[in-house]
C-alpha cells in the first residue's frame, strides 16, 4: 500500500495543529487501505462545518458516503456517515489524532495482507493479536463498543473480514 503525504502548507493555514501537519505533510495517509480508507484527490483538504467543528476532508470509506474529516482545532479524526441531505446522517469520533487513525490503518493493512487463513492452527492467536494491537493504536476510540473501529475489528474476530487472497 502506498502512503503519500498532503500538502502541508495548505494544512498549516487552514490553522491545523503543528503536530498535526507534520504527521500529515511527513508519513501522510495511504491512497487506498484495503477499501476502508480511500484518498480522493477532488475532495482532498475540503473544508466544511461539521456540528463538532470546522473540519478538513482527509478520505472516505470504498462506498464514498463515510467519509473522514479532520477537526482543525481539537486534531481529531471524525466520520460523517450517510448521505448529505437524506436527514440521517451522522457523525462520530473515528481517532482521537491522526497518529491514531495512522496506527490503525497500519493494523489493518498488516491484518488484511497478511496470507493468513482461518485454516492456519494459530489463526485464532493471530486474530486474538491483531485486536490488541487494534486496541493499542487508539486506545480512547476502543472504548466505545459502538465505534468505526471496535465495530470493523468485531468484525475481524468474528470471521466476517478476513485477510485478502494473495
Amino acid at each position: 500500500m502506498q502512503w503519500q503525504a498532503y500538502d502541508a502548507s495548505s494544512l498549516a493555514r487552514m490553522g491545523v495543529g503543528r503536530e498535526t501537519v507534520s504527521e500529515l505533510g511527513e508519513q501522510g495517509l495511504p491512497t487506498d487501505c484495503n477499501r476502508l480508507f480511500v484518498r480522493d484527490a477532488g475532495r482532498e483538504l475540503e473544508v466544511r462545518d461539521l456540528p463538532p467543528g470546522r473540519a478538513v476532508f482527509l478520505g472516505a470509506f470504498e462506498d464514498g458516503v463515510n467519509t473522514y474529516w479532520l477537526l482543525i482545532d481539537s486534531g481529531e479524526v471524525w466520520m460523517l456517515r450517510g448521505y448529505e441531505g437524506d436527514g440521517d446522517q451522522q457523525y462520530g469520533l473515528v481517532n482521537s489524532s491522526v497518529a491514531g487513525l495512522q496506527n490503525v490503518l497500519k493494523v489493518w493493512e498488516a491484518f488484511a495482507w497478511s496470507g493468513r487463513t482461518d485454516a492456519d492452527d494459530d489463526y485464532e492467536d493471530y486474530v486474538e493479536d491483531v485486536l490488541e494491537r487494534a486496541r493499542r493504536s487508539d486506545p480512547v476510540v476502543f472504548e466505545d463498543e459502538e465505534s468505526w473501529w471496535s465495530r470493523v475489528f468485531e468484525e475481524v474476530e468474528l470471521g466476517v473480514l478476513v485477510p485478502e487472497d494473495q
